[in-house]
């Protein structure tokens, strides 16, 4: 890593956000285009109000958006216009916590990443040392210093935890 991405990355905050609850694939319909359900966009609600009074004060926030109906989704309902730099990112679909963290190191500065287990819970026991489930509409929240603090988690069965950052 340069000089200037350790710079912008010794004080910031990932947020690794999983797609609210979608629908059973229909006959035919690829896993990619599934949307939400009723209850998932009720969670998104739930999630704007979550971030909002987190993300506060950020500022050059940026966020990276699977492809997938239902995080694309996800991303509109629980960002809403906070944000004004929202990007597709087709390597989240389907990724491992190796490409996640490929792109928490390539996107300095404070990032949301809106995807899918199980790749957002390794990538966040790669980076804590310490798995800690991740359900539908679950966030984590990692502020990154000269410790990693893994905490605000939302989401059943999900519990802060703190661990230093390598």
């Amino acid at each position: 890593m340069n000089e200037a991405n350790e710079k912008d990355n010794r004080t910031r905050t990932v947020w690794l956000i999983r797609h609210a609850t979608a629908a059973d694939a229909e006959h035919g319909q690829k896993d990619i285009d599934r949307p939400l359900t009723h209850r998932g966009e009720r969670q998104c609600a739930e999630m704007k109000t979550w971030l909002g009074e987190r993300m506060l004060g950020h500022a050059g926030m940026k966020a990276l958006v699977s492809p997938a109906a239902r995080a694309r989704r996800t991303g509109e309902l629980a960002l809403g216009n906070a944000l004004d730099d929202v990007r597709e990112e087709p390597r989240i679909w389907n990724a491992t916590a190796t490409t996640l963290a490929t792109l928490l190191q390539t996107h300095t500065g404070n990032l949301v990443l809106v995807g899918h287990n199980p790749g957002l819970e390794q990538v966040q026991a790669a980076l804590t040392g310490q798995l800690m489930p991740l359900s539908t509409g679950g966030i984590f929240e990692l502020v990154f210093g000269l410790w990693l603090l893994a905490r605000g988690v939302r989401g059943r069965g999900a519990r802060p935890a703190a661990a230093s950052a390598p």
